[in-house]
């Protein structure tokens, strides 16, 4: 089996594999086979392109990452491209007790060579080394020449080369204990660059041989590793250059950049109880989408005289409960209308008054109210917008409805529309069309 700790360094992935395979000298086959199941089912707890976090442990094949894709039948997991996760790495290092032992040598023999140090010889008798370049395991990884004696098998609490096993089995020295890497080079010659991201270079490669604790010899190796990456700063600066000297580019981002017009069909609301309004958006621009946005940029209380007062921003609380604007997000194609129904609330009859004020069911302000709402419009490709400012007034009272149809009123009455006054508009022609004969009527109502 293996436990794996995945690592981002400058936004480059590396993981760490901590293995142990199968043992015995015959068992070759089942040690690549158990390199080949570590490499295919190791999974991370979460994708690498949503890798955020400085590090994440995992397990071979366990079966609790949702994010990879799992084979039913094979136990495989891929990432989203259908790749081993590892194969996604920047770099990999396998590290741990591999087994692999010496063939065609006896105990005698290998430990003659040991003590006259002839490494050289022993490395030609190594099961790792002859696998790995027929190419069946570890396939397109490196190691570090090997100048340590064979790290296994050793009696416990004994110092030195004298400690390799001498019990009734004499297991034959070898090289269990091992250190291997992938990085992204294709060839050793490759140079760090931004193609080729990852570049490491081995420092170290030794075997702790004063460790006694254990039968085995622990391995440590130190890597020098060059890590490519894009300064965002000087990326963003030589994108402005490239951008600001080409005259095609810079007329077609500006183009991009504009906002598209558009026109409303109101700035001016009155909703007594329970009425609804429409308020339509016309995108008359020819090419572009428009986006838009409704938010409800503060609300006052509406005095006596008509006058508004104590101005309270909404800020994030969006719309007032007796408000409801339907739909307050869209998109406009080239000069289509998009209409929004902006809609009052049921309203409950007053229950009392509170120091002089008269009080709803929702224990509100119950006096007339007026809301000012922004209608954000931009483009698709735009940072800004271009604001649209609609009033929509609430009249609690009965007196104000009187009040709405006296000439005095009149003033906000030019901009409202009124259900009575909507049709079905098939094109932008047929709102501006519209709009002109209601401006006409209504200078014809105020001529003298």
């Amino acid at each position: 089996g293996a436990v794996g700790l995945r690592i981002r360094v400058y936004d480059r992935v590396m993981c760490f594999i901590n293995c142990h395979f199968a043992a015995h000298l015959e068992a070759v086959n089942r040690r690549n086979a158990d390199f080949d199941h570590v490499y295919r089912t190791m999974t991370f707890s979460r994708p690498t392109n949503l890798f955020n976090a400085a590090t994440a442990g995992a397990s071979s094949g366990a079966s609790s990452a949702a994010q990879v894709l799992r084979s039913t039948n094979t136990g495989v997991a891929y990432s989203a491209d259908g790749m081993p996760e590892l194969s996604e790495a920047d770099m990999v290092i396998f590290l741990g007790d591999f087994n692999y032992r010496l063939d065609g040598i006896s105990y005698d023999e290998a430990r003659d060579f040991v003590s006259q140090r002839c490494f050289d010889w022993l490395r030609e008798r190594d099961q790792l080394r002859a696998e790995m370049e027929a190419g069946n395991v570890f396939q397109g990884m490196r190691e570090a020449v090997i100048k340590f004696p064979p790290t296994y098998k050793f009696e416990r609490h004994q110092v030195g080369l004298a400690g390799y096993d001498s019990g009734e089995k004499k297991r034959i020295p070898a090289w269990c204990d091992r250190i291997l890497y992938r990085d992204s080079r294709s060839n050793s010659i490759s140079e760090c660059s931004l193609k080729c991201p990852v570049v490491s270079s081995i420092l170290q490669y030794e075997g702790c041989m004063d460790v006694t604790d254990s039968d085995h010899k622990p391995v440590r190796c130190i890597f020098t590793v060059d890590i490519a990456r894009v300064d965002e700063s000087v990326r963003r600066q030589g994108l402005g250059e490239i951008l600001g000297s080409n005259n095609k580019v810079k007329c077609m981002l500006e183009n991009l950049g504009k906002i598209p017009e558009t026109i409303i069909s109101t700035n001016n609301i009155i909703l007594q109880n329970q009425d609804t309004s429409i308020l339509r958006i016309t995108n008359k621009c020819g090419e572009k989408d428009a986006l838009f946005e409704i938010v409800c940029e503060g609300q006052s209380t509406v005095n006596n005289d008509g006058l508004t007062s104590d101005h309270c921003p909404r800020g994030s609380f969006g719309f007032p409960r007796w408000l409801e604007v339907t739909p307050a997000t869209g998109i406009i194609k080239p000069h289509h209308i998009a209409e929004v129904s902006v809609h009052h609330e049921d309203f409950q009859t007053l229950e009392e008054f509170v120091d002089g004020v008269p009080q709803n069911w929702w224990c509100e302000d119950a006096r007339d109210k007026e809301v000012i709402l922004l209608v954000k419009v931009s483009g698709r490709y735009t940072t800004e917008s271009r604001n649209h400012q609609v009033r929509v007034r609430h009249c609690f009272s009965s007196r104000k409805r009187q009040n709405d149809r006296e000439p005095e009123s009149r003033q906000l009455q030019g901009t409202v529309l009124r259900r009575s006054d909507f049709q079905r508009l098939s094109s932008s022609h047929d709102v501006v069309d519209h709009l002109k004969d209601m401006v006409d009527n209504l200078k014809s109502m105020h001529s003298p």
